[in-house]
């Protein structure tokens, strides 16, 4: 099984996001929010028809720059918006929280970082509870916000302005991958811990892209992509 993780989209088509998904039999694309540049919303549907086409499945969260509705318009679209949802896929079992914590721009999908830790939690503790070690999975979290003191949250200027929220669940839950975006320059993969691999592929319009490759529940391969190779 096949999945792309594509972040950041901000309004902007890549025609080569299309192009590597029809050459590289991607099964699922998960977007990981800031699908539009703050609306507007129509866009939602005319992207993800036209991702629909590729005859892939799709799932995707919202992210900061989304305005309010979003969640209904990627629903509204056919795609299931897995924010504060659990959903079952294959060998995956995937995790979604969009928005981010704060930021100095005051934007729409703006959270505080104790209730995104509190919502994340909850979220892996509740198949936690009924894990079955016997049937192994692979737990992605897709988060829009990257953890805090990664290489995923580290901006231009050297600062980490991650979650510390989704840092800390990730080091209560160990969920296999974590999926994000947000910070446009931080396209990189690093790990929290020996268990957790974190990606952010970065923007879209910069050809960014994440592949994961599941062979079964214990088997996995994590790589940073160029779309346009």
């Amino acid at each position: 099984m096949k999945i792309l993780s594509i972040s950041d989209v901000h309004g902007e088509e890549n025609e080569n996001l299309y192009k590597y998904i029809n050459e590289n039999d991607i099964d699922l694309v998960l977007v990981s929010g800031d699908i539009t540049d703050y609306g507007p919303l129509e866009f939602v549907k005319e992207f993800f028809d036209k991702l629909a086409e590729c005859e892939v499945d799709i799932i995707a969260i919202p992210g900061n720059c989304d305005p309010s509705g979003i969640c209904n318009a990627i629903n509204e679209s056919g795609v299931f918006c897995l924010h504060k949802n659990i959903i079952a896929y294959g060998d995956a079992i995937l995790f979604g929280y969009g928005g981010s914590n704060e930021t100095p721009f005051n934007t729409p999908g703006e959270i505080q970082d104790n209730k995104i830790y509190g919502d994340v939690y909850e979220l892996l503790a509740e198949y936690d509870y009924i894990y079955n070690d016997q049937v192994p999975k692979v737990r992605i979290l897709l988060t829009h916000a990257p953890p805090y003191n990664t290489k995923a949250d580290l901006t231009e200027s050297g600062d980490h302005v991650g979650s510390q929220g989704i840092q800390k669940s990730i080091h209560e839950f160990q969920p296999e991958i974590n999926l994000c975006g947000h910070i446009h320059e931080a396209k990189s993969i690093d790990k929290i811990g020996d268990n957790t691999i974190v990606a952010n592929p970065g923007m879209l319009k910069d050809n960014g892209a994440v592949l994961i490759t599941i062979n079964d529940g214990s088997d996995f391969n994590v790589e940073l992509v160029d779309l346009s190779e």
